[in-house]
């Protein structure tokens, strides 16, 4: 079994642990950590860091020439190499939203499941040498042969070169008509310009984590969790899942169910609503309904993501602050 050894970033004072069979960029997306790469197979020459102390062994080629200065000081490609004892390394983390640069990358569909008539979860890998780069939270725009739709990522940043899709049937939108007609199957070619959007998590609080999701609300929501977990974050997650009420259930109540397993303090609640995802909904009712089901004490002091239409959101938004929540504590994103 391959030895375990800690990874410590000096300039962002974080650390991780990583197997002597990972290479160093592996081990620390894994952990969460938003380190800087494209390609992850030596090509790019982004994901540089400068050992400090420590010692590591070579995993794999890489193409991408570093400088006679870069190899003096101890520079080297995170993708490439693996940690054979305690490390310590410089290297710049992405520090928001705002320095990730947008992208353009041709995506290929890996795999479409069907959960219901309505529902699919589209699964897409991005080519090796340009993997996306992006926040949990995010979103991005599709295009297939001129037909355009934005859907958040619901996958995490730590699997970066395979991401997912939550896509719900609506007749208003012709990427999904597309994709519930077979148009886009498996292997189809899409065009992906990415990451939008500022519903990223709040990652150095140590608030409670309120998450709230309407239907494919889930998707951001989900990606947001799962980068909670992996960055080990021990703040309790309190996690509320609207849905129709002619439904049983929401279309992965049990994804939403296993994070019990993997979490210490995680709360699990799905709640049964008046409304059929057309527009003619009562979003008065319907924010209502999800309001009364929060436990508003624990509400009140967490950092609260919800992830819904925006009819929904602002009158689900005016509730919470009558009644005492903070407005820093609310990061909103509509669907």
């Amino acid at each position: 079994m391959a030895d375990i050894h800690q990874v410590t970033l000096t300039l962002a004072n974080k650390s991780f642990e990583c197997s002597e069979s990972d290479s160093i960029l592996k081990g620390g997306l894994r952990h969460g950590l938003a380190l800087r790469y494209e390609c992850s197979n030596g090509t790019c020459g982004a994901c540089k860091a400068k050992l400090v102390t420590g010692n590591i062994e070579q995993v794999k080629h890489h193409d991408f020439s570093l400088s006679d200065d870069e190899l003096a000081s101890k520079v080297f490609l995170m993708c490439c190499q693996a940690p054979s004892s305690d490390l310590e390394l410089e290297v710049d983390l992405i520090g928001d939203v705002r320095t990730i640069p947008l992208q353009e990358i041709q995506i290929k569909v890996k795999d479409i499941r069907f959960v219901s008539d309505d529902m699919a979860i589209v699964s897409v890998r991005t080519p090796r040498s340009k993997t996306l780069q992006f926040m949990a939270g995010q979103d991005v725009e599709l295009c297939y042969k001129g037909i355009l739709a934005r859907y958040p990522i619901a996958s995490c940043p730590c699997y970066g070169m395979e991401l997912e899709f939550h896509i719900r049937k609506l007749a208003s939108d012709d990427f999904s008509q597309a994709i519930f007609s077979k148009s886009i199957k498996s292997k189809s070619k899409i065009d992906l310009t990415g990451p939008k959007g500022v519903f990223v998590l709040k990652e150095t609080s140590n608030k409670p984590m309120v998450f709230i999701a309407w239907d494919s609300g889930f998707a951001p929501i989900r990606s947001l969790i799962e980068h909670a977990f992996s960055l080990e974050m021990s703040n309790p997650v309190y996690f509320y899942w609207a849905y129709p009420v002619t439904e049983s259930m929401p279309y992965l109540d049990n994804h939403a169910k296993s994070w019990q397993v993997v979490m210490d303090e995680y709360h699990y609640q799905s709640i049964a609503c008046e409304f059929d995802r057309s527009s003619k909904n009562d979003c008065h009712k319907v924010a209502q309904q999800i309001y009364d089901s929060l436990d508003h004490k624990v509400v009140n002091q967490s950092e609260l993501y919800i992830s819904a239409p925006a009819e929904v959101l602002i009158y689900l938004g005016e509730l919470l602050l009558e009644n005492g929540l903070d407005e820093a504590q609310l990061i909103a994103s509509p669907i």
